[in-house]
């Protein structure tokens, strides 16, 4: 199984993706579902910021992550919005994007 890992670039000030890919190695927490079916990492990238929104260079990124045969896409918690909790509109349209693309959409890593 083919996996991609996507955050939100405001993560970046405290995220060194470590908890993600400990998740992804262990087959802990929203891994654990995969069992010992082998599985692939070939994606981890991040949104390019609030400002930024669905621009071209992040649809290459989600179009990439799609070349690379991502059969699910796993959105880090860090994509919630700490103050009202609710997930951040540009990975929501993400998600969505991948989602019509065919790659299955898993809300949470660790």
């Amino acid at each position: 199984m083919k996996i991609a890992i996507l955050n939100c670039l405001a993560a970046n000030d405290v995220c060194a993706g470590a908890a993600c890919l400990h998740a992804f190695n262990s087959r802990s927490r929203h891994f654990a579902q995969y069992g010992t079916e082998p599985l692939e990492l070939v994606a981890m990238g991040r949104c390019n910021g609030c400002a930024a929104g669905i621009d071209e260079g992040f649809r290459e990124k989600l179009d990439r992550i799609v070349e690379e045969g991502a059969e699910v896409c796993h959105l880090g918690v860090c994509t919630r919005k700490r103050e009202t909790n609710e997930e951040c509109e540009i990975i929501t349209a993400a998600a969505n994007y991948l989602g019509s693309r065919g790659v299955k959409i898993v809300r949470g890593t660790h």
